[in-house]
């Protein structure tokens, strides 16, 4: 139940933190007035309404690939939204997010044993209980390196990405 509530607050923040991204200043269209030169009025739907992120003009713009390895670094997969790679920045979330719950979990449940073997009066059941507990341990620092893996890789995938953004257009 923690774990699920973690999960639904990180969630909320990723997508607060990649709305305040997306969204800009008001720009000179979307102002209530209309250009002093041009005589026409805006789109009425679209007066007072914020600039959005424009996608064409990202893509047309090569992205820093330093600024990418420090997003990545911050949440696996941001760099890889940076860059423009939007299949690969939700894999790389979702994946970087379930490593980390699984550390998470695995911790939990080492501890509820290492609680039980060390209450157990019973030398069988306490050798039980002292065997389930390495053996969480033991998945625990697995997924940990796993996730150290995982953690470099998408750092390095930012980097590449990056760097190589705008090669099929050279």
């Amino acid at each position: 139940m923690r774990l699920a509530l973690v999960m639904l607050l990180g969630g909320l923040g990723l997508l607060v933190l990649a709305t305040s991204l997306f969204a800009g200043e008001v720009s000179p269209a979307a102002s209530s007035e209309a250009p002093p030169d041009s005589g026409e009025a805006g789109p009425v739907a679209f007066i007072g309404m914020p600039h959005r992120y424009d996608l064409e003009s990202h893509l047309e713009a090569k992205p820093n690939p330093w600024k990418s390895v420090f997003l990545s670094g911050i949440f696996p997969g941001l760099g890889q939204l940076d860059n423009g790679a939007w299949a690969k920045s939700t894999a790389f979330m979702v994946i970087g997010s379930l490593l980390v719950a699984n550390i998470v979990v695995e911790s939990q449940r080492a501890d509820r044993y290492r609680a039980l073997y060390s209450g157990s009066g019973d030398e069988d059941e306490a050798a039980y209980y002292y065997g389930r507990y390495t053996s969480h341990l033991d998945r625990r620092d697995s997924f940990t390196w796993w996730t150290v893996g995982f953690w470099a890789l998408n750092l390095l995938d930012a980097y590449v990405d990056g760097h190589l953004f705008s090669f099929s257009r050279q």
